[in-house]
């Protein structure tokens, strides 16, 4: 039984079995894959069990597309940090650390920066932290001062200005601030179904137009599958988003369904089906395909 994956699926890959719908005489040209051949050498070499050798392949390839693969935008890097699951009191150093990716530097900071250093340091604290969170880890403030070149006071002294501000920023010292459903994100999905208009948003949670509008037009997205009957397993794998999030928007999701909600959820499907060029499978159990997202 041969499996092929798609380099495009990333961390969500989806598996097909593809030895029926290859003829007898094109199999054995179907397994020349660089995966199959890794997994023959240890098999051959090293006489490790089939078994292992495939989970083997799996895990470096994870690790190829993390560090050397096309996952990674301009300005973004690979950094190590402690998961979010790890309790206070626990060393660092003991600590089996988190690849998760970052944006250091994003042409939404240009703007920021022609008008104040210090309004652009704070974004990317918040982009910083956000981001490692919604990927499983949590930054600390000697991280964030290290990545910004700042010192762990000045650090410290920003995070409490956005506190401040009613914006929790989460990091490792803030892990007992962090409830559920508290993402950048869903906080930002949540404002506008309150009222807020783009500016306010903008301001509040310094980020651009762009970004709120994808994670609104993502929401969406979200809301209409569930609406044709997908689970959360099969969004995770159509959207491609963490299962974190999707958990949260799925319960903002019936949070919001109620009737004096129900013109901004039609604002929001409306949202949905001005993207152009899309196209949703069909409900889980008829012949449609996967897309990826």
């Amino acid at each position: 039984m041969f499996i092929a994956r798609h380099p495009d699926w990333g961390d969500n890959m989806v598996m097909i079995m593809v030895d029926e719908r290859i003829s007898k005489d094109f199999k054995s040209l179907a397994k020349r894959t660089i995966e199959e051949q890794l997994n023959n050498e240890l098999v051959q070499d090293y006489g490790f069990p089939r078994a292992i050798c495939r989970s083997l392949v799996e895990l470096f390839f994870s690790y190829f597309n993390l560090y050397l693969g096309a996952d990674r935008a301009d300005g973004q890097l690979i950094y190590r940090a402690v998961p979010s699951d790890v309790p206070p009191g626990i060393k660092t150093e003991e600590v089996k650390t988190h690849a998760v990716r970052l944006t250091l530097v994003s042409m939404e900071d240009v703007p920021v920066i022609s008008r104040d250093t210090g309004e652009l340091t704070k974004r990317r604290i918040e982009r910083l932290a956000n981001e490692a969170f919604d990927q499983g880890g949590l930054l600390t403030q000697a991280d964030l001062a290290l990545l910004l070149g700042e010192s762990p006071r000045t650090i410290g002294r920003k995070i409490k200005e956005i506190q401040d501000e009613g914006v929790i920023v989460p990091t490792r010292g803030t892990r007992m601030d962090i409830g559920p459903g508290i993402s950048h994100k869903t906080k930002i999905v949540q404002m506008y179904a309150e009222g807020y208009d783009f500016m306010d948003i903008k301001r509040r949670t310094r980020h651009s137009s762009e970004s709120i509008g994808r994670y609104l037009k993502d929401f969406a997205r979200m809301m209409v599958l569930h609406e044709r009957g997908h689970s959360a397993k099969e969004i995770r794998i159509i959207t491609g988003h963490s299962e974190r999030l999707v958990r949260e928007y799925l319960e903002l999701i019936e949070q919001l369904d109620t009737e004096e909600n129900q013109e901004v959820m039609d604002q929001l499907r409306a949202m949905y089906r001005e993207k152009k060029n899309s196209r949703e499978p069909a409900k889980a159990g008829t012949d449609a395909g996967v897309e990826g997202g």
